[in-house]
């Protein structure tokens, strides 16, 4: 697999190709894995992600003119208008880069027409964000663009206000606070209530963290993602009737749960409590090298976002399964929205060979469909590379 400078220097390759100069910047943003703390992130929960070797980079040029041009390699189109001038996107990548520039403009003034060319290498579809490596990098590769760059925070935000208005996916920070912000070897502990976190060692010792895609891809906004979203939302509204001195969902506590006499509202904020409390728990069992307990918090996860929160599907709960069976593999959980995707698992170092053999023969065999499994290293969040030396920071 290609290391970030391969890829930058691959992206630059290709806009050279396609407009016949070099880029003036490289922006760059990662996919991310998230260890636990899953469906917390929108309801101000906890969570502990991490960014991964794969990235979207976005390789751009001002001009000295309002016309935008951008090219995605990956889905072979392209877009073209003038800024001031409406435009309607028709592909969902097209709806991404349009909702990030035109909420850009609206925050910065944004006055450069620019053109641009999208390439990458993380799998679209397959759990690990690449809609938000997508939206991270572009509004990277914006952001030297304007009189006065906005700093990280706010460029996140701006592109989680995007899938809310743009996708109408209402979901979390965690994918793009991870792609913006994590570091080499470490993990994340996001604490979405006051927008802050820490880092602790990502060290697993003689085990490391393997996906197994399950190859059923999903979209969030095809997906009963906003359904979950507002299930959890209205649980708290139930019970912050009976309970006034509730102010946000993190002040909720399992003696709460009784009160609400919906059991599936009961079974969204039984999740949501005890999935913080699972990322408290392995933070600490990460700090104490205890990896059994890790894999342990991992399986009970899936089992609260199987039964629970109920975005598993068949594909997910068997190579949850088949991976635990190998032998060789501590814990496993789905990871991401769901509904498809993929799972993480904490597998031996010295089987993974072995483990992969096994999950892809039986998963082959159960539903005649392939299953990926990757290996990945955990690296910095995003960043811009100037290619065009001496050039400012602003253009």
């Amino acid at each position: 697999m290609s290391t970030l400078n391969q890829q930058l220097e691959l992206s630059r390759d290709k806009f050279i190709a396609h407009f016949g100069e070099v880029p003036y910047s490289i922006a760059y943003a990662p996919g991310r894995i998230n260890i636990i703390g899953e469906h917390t992130d929108y309801n101000l929960g906890l969570s502990l992600p991490c960014a991964i070797d794969r990235w979207v980079t976005v390789s751009l040029s001002p001009l000295d003119n309002a016309r935008i041009h951008v090219i995605s390699e990956d889905f072979q189109g392209d877009m073209q208008f003038e800024l001031g001038t409406s435009y309607g996107p028709n592909a969902s990548w097209q709806h991404y880069v349009y909702g990030c520039l035109m909420l850009f403009q609206e925050k910065t003034g944004l006055r450069t027409g620019f053109q641009a060319l999208i390439s990458g290498n993380v799998p679209i579809g397959s759990g690990v964000s690449s809609s938000a490596a997508l939206e991270v990098a572009f509004m990277n590769a914006l952001n030297p663009l304007a009189d006065e760059a906005l700093d990280p925070m706010t460029l996140i935000q701006l592109c989680q206000q995007t899938e809310h208005q743009y996708l109408n996916v209402k979901s979390g920070l965690l994918d793009q606070y991870a792609s913006q912000f994590s570091r080499a070897g470490k993990a994340m502990i996001l604490d979405f209530k006051t927008l802050t976190h820490r880092y602790i060692s990502a060290d697993t010792l003689n085990y490391t963290w393997v996906l197994c895609d399950s190859n059923v891809q999903r979209t969030l906004s095809g997906s009963k993602y906003s359904e979950r979203v507002k299930e959890t939302h209205n649980g708290f509204l139930t019970l912050q009737e009976q309970f006034p001195e509730l102010k946000t969902m993190r002040d909720l506590q399992e003696k709460h749960l009784p009160f609400l006499n919906d059991p599936l509202q009961q079974k969204r904020i039984r999740h949501y409590l005890s999935e913080n409390q699972r990322v408290i728990d392995t933070v600490k069992a990460l700090e104490e090298k205890d990896l059994k307990t890790v894999g342990q918090l991992l399986t009970s996860s899936h089992l609260s976002l199987r039964d629970d929160y109920e975005v598993s599907c068949m594909e997910l709960d068997y190579l949850v399964e088949e991976a635990l069976a190998t032998g060789y593999c501590l814990g496993s959980r789905m990871m991401g929205g769901g509904f498809g995707g993929c799972t993480i698992n904490l597998v031996r170092k010295d089987k993974i060979e072995a483990f992969s053999e096994n999950v892809e023969a039986s998963y082959f065999k159960q539903f005649n469909r392939q299953t990926k499994i990757n290996r990945y290293q955990i690296v910095d969040g995003a960043g811009v590379f100037p290619v065009v030396k001496n050039v400012p920071h602003r253009f």
